[in-house]
């Protein structure tokens, strides 16, 4: 009796034993792997389902899981505890990824050689860098667009159904369908026979049409030189008129240029113009002028009358 309680000591000793040792290398274990993870913090505008614990996957391979899910404002920030072998850059490209068929979620990180190393954030560090992920449409997603897919198709099917009963189950539309198609074939036929009966004249036309086309043909390549000749003068008159525009430009410039010198009064012209004096003396010349004019007028019928009676008396004497 007292072997088998020694035996039992002895036992659950061991076992014990065994416990505390695999418990410890365990224990050992994650404190090991937990020195080697370290944390990013990754904001996105939506996360779908994603729960914390879900796989973090870098290239396809599983390094890391979702430690922390809060709300950012409008976005969701979560914090990632991967690998510290990792090299994250500002270059990686982090989205929610759909990971099973019952929706189930993860983060897909797709790694780039490319950028600049973004450093891991530590528990008491204020300054953290911010990496932004995006958010792609699972299964989840698109069953839940499912129902407003089927509320549009049903939509669409009332529609097409009354567009068929207005259409083809209306007897009226189709006696009308009928009548169209009737008067198709009556236009067709027609159409036919007139090109039968026309056929020798457009055959005549199409003949005489060729005819035209070749003459004209032969009429340019004999003109040829002289349709050069004359698109040749014409670009030297194009010249030429393009020179004559330049002259009468610069002319008007220069006229311009004179009419501004008078009226600055430069010049002798520019003088008499701007001269008010010059001005009353000439009008003054001109009243005495037209004085003067009265005058000579006035002498010389003095003078015709004193002719006239000077030839009168003369005539009676003789």
């Amino acid at each position: 009796m007292k072997r088998m309680n020694v035996d039992l000591v002895v036992g659950a000793s061991i076992l014990g034993a065994l416990f505390i040792l695999v418990a410890g290398m365990l224990w050992l274990k994650e404190a090991s792997l937990a020195n080697k993870m370290v944390n990013y913090l990754v904001v996105f505008p939506e996360v779908g389902t994603l729960q914390l614990g879900d796989p973090v996957y870098i290239n396809g391979v599983k390094k890391g899981t979702v430690s922390t899910i809060e709300l950012r404002g409008t976005e969701v920030g979560t914090i990632l505890n991967i690998d510290k072998k990792i090299r994250m850059t500002d270059s990686v490209r982090i989205s929610v990824v759909n990971v099973g068929l019952l929706g189930e979620r993860g983060i897909g990180v797709t790694l780039s050689p490319h950028g600049k190393t973004i450093p891991f954030i530590s528990a008491d560090s204020k300054d953290t860098v911010i990496i932004r992920g995006r958010f792609d449409t699972g299964i989840s997603e698109a069953m839940g667009m499912l129902g407003t897919v089927l509320a549009e198709v049903e939509t669409l099917v009332v529609n097409v159904a009354g567009i068929l009963d207005a259409t083809i189950g209306d007897t009226a539309f189709i006696n009308r369908f009928h009548n169209i198609v009737g008067r198709l074939d009556t236009v067709c036929i027609v159409a036919n026979r007139l090109l039968i009966r026309n056929e020798p004249v457009l055959s005549a036309a199409m003949i005489d049409l060729k005819k035209v086309s070749a003459d004209l043909k032969q009429l340019i390549a004999r003109n040829g030189p002289g349709i050069d000749s004359i698109v040749a003068g014409g670009d030297q008159l194009m010249t030429k008129g393009m020179a004559l525009v330049e002259h009468a430009e610069s002319l008007v410039v220069d006229v311009q240029g004179v009419l501004h010198n008078i009226e600055g009064g430069k010049g002798s012209l520019g003088k008499l113009y701007t001269d008010e004096s010059f001005y009353k003396e000439l009008k003054d010349v001109i009243s005495s002028v037209d004085t003067l004019v009265g005058e000579v007028r006035q002498d010389a019928l003095k003078l015709r009358v004193r002719l006239g009676f000077g030839r009168k008396k003369t005539e009676g004497k003789k």
